[in-house]
């Protein structure tokens, strides 16, 4: 067998009957126990190859437990992505594709995508485009002066006509004269944008024949770049339990895996046990290291496959094997009663949401608020619910019984007027009373629904905190968002650059519990028809 190897484990827990979900944030006790024996051969496997206390130096590892021919168990290994640069190294499954074949098709593709980089970057650098760029930017800069000035001067005017205007004994004539200067200021103001649109013409001429050339060329690199990589995943043939075989690109729109997919640690390592007939029986992922750039991973800690790439290619790889259901795809046994209703009239309705169940309609579970709301209410037309909470938060959320009172709410919403409140416990000792969190957002587009800080293209967050007590290790807070970026309260308790201490059952960002302790408390909003301030809230659980 290859050097990656078959490591024995003798089991100290039965067996599942059944493989246990990957995407359940706690793996089954056998994989536990086959990562704890891997995190403690790390050092030996990895030492001299990788530095895992670097910044952005962690690593997701995996394992899976498998059961040979002959009936001995024993569990294999795997990192995602490369490990010290390299895709192999010795005590690890081998990766998807075929190492050779793929550095032969990338060396002749990235010389031809070399030489376009530079090129380009020869065409950018080029004191010609340089000058001519200066040029018609302080020729801009200029025009937007001159504008600027005269239009603060018509605006002046237009506001000496209006207090000439209200006095009684203005003749016609007065009147007739301020018409005529109102629009000749107009007047004024087109010609100086026809005039400064002149002076640069030829330049911006020259200007947009440079830039095209060097998209033409940016765009022909793109081309080129997509191609090399659809033959690159070419070489990604996976292997299914029950023998069967599929190109990876099949299962993405288009053909195009998104980067990265095929090179998960899971993946490698349920290919690798099924081309070598190794019966798998339990996986387990946890990082090793220190945090990636955007944060929130923790040292040790056991995360779920990824939903991007892992959710789309781990059913078929184990085809032929009975899979439990995820915890957050199984349904919640909740009576008709549920949401209940804290208020309502013609207009609205404000609800309390439990703990576990949808917001709206998810792709696999279809049983949330918004469905429960349109059984209770069948008169209601288009969509009820004007926010939601993430499925494992608890607390008020309103809903419009009209259009018109939906379209008034929605503008409170977008107009940030609507106050809220959430009660939440934190896995820690917040140290300071009060404070507010901005940190930039986005999603991670490896591993969706999850959050990320991102300075580059993450979106602005605002929340606004208070400790409400201290107690064993546990932090309550008051969280007052300003905006509501997705999963933005669980982000900002639990990164660095936030309070650094998860929601306690934050299953995503910190530690799983029994629950997300954290509840919408209390909701503030004028009513869409009488314009009356309410304050709606709801009872803390925790």
């Amino acid at each position: 067998m290859n050097t990656a190897g078959f490591y024995p484990l003798k089991l100290n827990s039965d067996i599942p009957t059944v493989f246990p979900s990957p995407f359940d944030v706690l793996p089954h006790v056998v994989a536990q126990q086959a990562a704890e024996s891997l995190k403690q051969r790390l050092p030996e496997l990895c030492g001299g190859i990788h530095s895992f206390d670097t910044p952005d130096g962690g690593k997701m590892f995996g394992v899976l437990v498998v059961q040979n021919s002959v009936g001995e168990f024993g569990y294999l290994s795997a990192f995602s992505g490369m490990l010290g640069n390299r895709w192999e190294c010795t005590g690890f499954v081998p990766q998807v594709f075929d190492l050779q074949q793929r550095e032969s098709l990338l060396h002749k593709g990235e010389q031809q995508v070399a030489v376009m980089s530079g090129e380009m970057n020869s065409r950018l650098g080029d004191p010609a485009f340089i000058d001519t760029e200066n040029q018609l930017y302080k020729l801009d800069d200029t025009a937007q002066l001159e504008l600027e000035s005269l239009k603060a001067a018509n605006a002046n005017r237009k506001q000496q006509r209006h207090k000439s205007r209200a006095q009684a004994d203005l003749t016609q004539a007065a009147l007739d004269e301020m018409a005529h200067q109102s629009r000749n200021d107009k007047i004024a103001f087109k010609q100086l944008r026809i005039r400064l649109a002149a002076e640069s013409r030829e330049l911006r001429s020259q200007y947009q024949l440079m830039t095209a050339a060097i998209d033409k060329l940016r765009k022909q690199r793109k081309k080129l770049s997509q191609k090399l990589q659809a033959q690159v995943f070419t070489g990604y043939q996976l292997r299914s339990v029950d023998n069967q075989t599929r190109a990876m690109a099949e299962f993405f729109e288009a053909g195009l895996p998104p980067s990265g997919a095929g090179d998960c640690a899971a993946i490698k390592l349920v290919q690798y046990a099924n081309s070598y007939q190794l019966k798998p029986i339990a996986l387990a992922e946890f990082w090793w290291g220190q945090p990636p750039l955007g944060g929130l991973r923790e040292h040790g800690r056991y995360y779920p496959s990824c939903r991007s790439r892992c959710r789309v290619l781990l059913p078929f790889l184990l085809s032929g094997l009975k899979l439990s259901v995820p915890l957050h795809e199984q349904p919640v046994e909740l009576s008709d009663e549920y949401p209940h209703t804290l208020y309502a009239d013609d207009q609205i309705v404000v609800v309390e949401k439990p703990a576990g169940l949808l917001s709206v309609p998810g792709k696999v579970l279809t049983d949330s608020v918004e469905t429960r709301l349109k059984a209770r209410y069948p008169e209601v037309q288009g969509v009820m619910l004007l926010h939601r909470l993430d499925q494992a938060t608890s607390g008020v959320m309103i809903a419009a019984r009209n259009p018109l009172a939906y379209k008034k709410l929605q503008h409170q919403f977008q107009d940030r007027t609507i106050q809220k409140k959430y009660m939440a416990l934190l896995d820690g000792t917040v140290e300071q009373d009060q404070g507010s969190i901005s940190l930039p957002l986005r999603v991670d587009i490896y591993d969706r629904p999850r959050q990320i800080v991102c300075a580059d293209r993450g979106k602005a967050s605002l929340t606004k905190y208070s400790v409400m007590s201290r107690e064993a290790g546990v932090t309550r807070v008051a969280f007052y968002p300003h905006t509501g970026r997705t999963h933005q309260l669980r982000v900002h308790a639990a990164h660095s650059d936030g309070l650094n201490c998860a929601i306690l059952g934050d299953e995503l960002y910190g530690r799983p519990g029994n629950r997300l302790h954290l509840h919408a408390e209390q909701l503030s909003f004028d009513h869409p028809l009488t314009g009356r301030r309410m304050t709606l809230s709801s009872d803390v659980s925790f």
